[in-house]
């Protein structure tokens, strides 16, 4: 093996080890948002905040708010799925 050959394929393996790193960092975000633990969703605009509902580990009313954080959560979890889809075909690429 040459000395090119050797830094192409640690190149490729520091990108794999990168790809494996976000993968499972989304991965554990996946399952913050699953659990139990989950509260609620804060919306940070200049120097005040919107909150959400207070989930918690009890069922909340069936109103605006909820409808609203449950649709944020659903995209979340949507798009973070197709996110780990796509990086796992990169990786399986590499």
């Amino acid at each position: 093996m040459d000395r090119k050959t050797l830094k192409y394929m640690e190149e490729r393996a520091n990108r794999g080890r990168e790809i494996v790193n976000r993968i499972s960092e989304l991965e554990r975000h996946l399952i913050k948002v699953s659990n139990r633990s989950f509260q609620c969703i804060d919306i940070k605009i200049d120097s005040g905040t919107i909150r959400g509902t207070e989930w918690g580990s009890s069922k909340v009313a069936n109103d605006y708010r909820a409808e609203v954080e449950a649709s944020m959560l659903n995209a979340f979890i949507d798009m973070t799925k197709a996110e780990i889809q796509r990086l796992e075909q990169e990786l399986a690429e590499l």
